[in-house]
């Protein structure tokens, strides 16, 4: 557990201060990410199937009045649904960013280090993996940032469509 330990924070220096920055926005990305499916499982589903019961035992549930109160109570589920969904697609634009940022970083750092000390090999193979380590870092996080959200807008999409046909049925929402 120690080795693993060391080893990440080996990587982690190798990688440069942005690196640290690539992970600090990769907790926040994927604390995101796992609230999405939770509040999906635990707070939407039991609150949409509270409000089809809810709806399906009322008789005026075709009254104007009635389908105005109903598409309300279905925009606040799907508002609270969609909440934080542009922090998640921003933070996916932003990584690989990031790591272009370590890129410059860390090529300033090899062309600091060669009018330091001429073409020393071993002082610029730290500068470029410095350079290449937060770009991989960020290209990865991109990709499964892209993969992750995509699952998470289909559920939104898919379940929001359900519980609209659902509800509103053939009226015109």
């Amino acid at each position: 557990m120690i080795q693993l330990f060391n080893d990440i924070l080996t990587f982690l220096d190798t990688g440069g201060h942005i690196l640290l920055v690539v992970l600090f926005s990769s907790l926040i990305f994927w604390t995101l990410i796992i609230e999405k499916f939770l509040y999906y499982k635990f707070i939407f589903k039991p609150k949409s199937k509270k409000l089809k019961l809810f709806w399906k035992q009322r008789e005026d549930g075709d009254l104007w009045e009635s389908m105005q109160l109903k598409q309300a109570q279905i925009s606040e589920l799907i508002i609270d649904l969609n909440m934080n969904i542009f922090t998640i697609k921003v933070i996916i634009a932003l990584f690989p960013l990031i790591g272009l940022l370590g890129t410059v970083t860390g090529m300033i750092s090899v062309f600091d280090s060669m009018s330091s000390f001429g073409t020393n090999a071993k002082a610029m193979a730290g500068g470029i993996s410095m350079a290449t380590i937060p770009t991989m870092a960020g290209m990865l996080l991109a990709v499964l940032g892209i993969f992750a959200f995509s699952r998470i807008d289909f559920i939104i999409k898919t379940k929001t469509r359900r519980l609209k046909d659902k509800l509103l049925k053939d009226s015109d929402a």
